[in-house]
């Protein structure tokens, strides 16, 4: 190996095991009765989260009311304070549910999540349409995360043609979201 090589190769290794050496080491933070959580930013996330695509039911089609507010409170008082809705969940009745359960909390003792309904999407209009109608649903100013959706090779046309990456970051700026990103339901 001439020098060149070897004053290469050392910079590499040293800056990959000076990548490395920050990744995976991120601070866990574990209160005695809670559910650990990871600093993320400003914000210290649960490794445990509260998914709201099935909600305990009355009936087919009725939300038991009484049931999720126990369930939330529980959680509450144990540190999952991380909830996970979308448009569509729960025959598009989980945000207005979680809505009415989380109004019993400030909003900054939770972080919620949210997902746009690209399939919803007919033009431009319709991503601060459908956004400003998951906030009153959920009956707050703002989401802590905000994804575009079940991205796939159905929807990605939508997803460019609303320009919905630029109104979404739009409303970051505004406020409205803390974090933007997506999901993926497709192949490679």
């Amino acid at each position: 190996m001439n020098r060149r090589d070897f004053l290469v190769n050392t910079t590499l290794v040293a800056g990959a095991g000076a990548f490395l050496a920050g990744c995976g080491k991120e601070e866990i933070i574990q209160k005695e009765g809670s559910v650990a959580k990871r600093k993320f930013k400003d914000m210290e996330i649960p490794l445990l989260g509260f998914g709201c695509m099935r909600l305990p039911m009355k009936s087919e089609k009725e939300i038991d009311m009484v049931e999720l507010d126990k369930m939330v409170e529980y959680c509450m008082n144990h540190g999952a304070n991380y909830f996970d809705t979308a448009y569509m969940y729960v025959n598009s009745q989980s945000e207005i549910a979680m809505g009415k359960t989380l109004k019993k909390y400030p909003r900054e003792s939770y972080i919620l999540a949210d997902k746009s309904p690209i399939y919803k999407m007919k033009n431009e209009a319709d991503v601060r349409k459908i956004f400003n109608e998951q906030l009153k649903k959920c009956g707050c100013d703002y989401f802590d995360f905000y994804m575009a959706h079940n991205i796939n090779k159905n929807t990605y046309d939508t997803y460019k043609s609303t320009n919905m990456h630029k109104q979404l970051l739009e409303l970051k700026k505004e406020g409205k979201i803390k974090y933007v990103g997506f999901s993926f339901h497709g192949t490679p």
